[in-house]
């Protein structure tokens, strides 16, 4: 990536924060979210279903390493320069996080 583009931004969501779809929708509500993506092992998963349909898209499967700095963030990345998409993985914390990916690396940060 160009340090001319945007950061993509991955509102990023261990499997253990989708208890609550419904809340999670309302604090995405302020995003315009471009996709969502879940882990390969959880596209079918029933809570990623639905929070896909209730922000009106189908959840698509992403390989590779979905940790900060992970591989699985490269093709994401160049897909969505300048926008914002959620993306669910394997593990246990509830609260998601906000994963900048630019020309200068990753950078985490709370989401709020």
């Amino acid at each position: 990536m160009s340090d001319l583009q945007c950061a993509a931004r991955f509102v990023v969501l261990d499997e253990a924060g989708l208890g609550d779809v419904e809340r999670l929708v309302g604090r995405l509500a302020g995003e315009r979210i471009a996709a969502v993506y879940a882990a390969h092992p959880l596209v079918q998963d029933a809570a990623v279903t639905r929070l896909a349909e209730r922000l009106g898209m189908r959840a698509a499967a992403v390989d590779g390493d979905l940790g900060v700095g992970g591989d699985g963030y490269e093709d994401l990345a160049d897909r969505h320069r300048g926008e914002t998409a959620v993306v669910v993985r394997e593990g246990d914390s509830t609260e998601p996080v906000l994963l900048l990916v630019d020309a200068d690396g990753f950078a985490t940060q709370p989401f709020r």
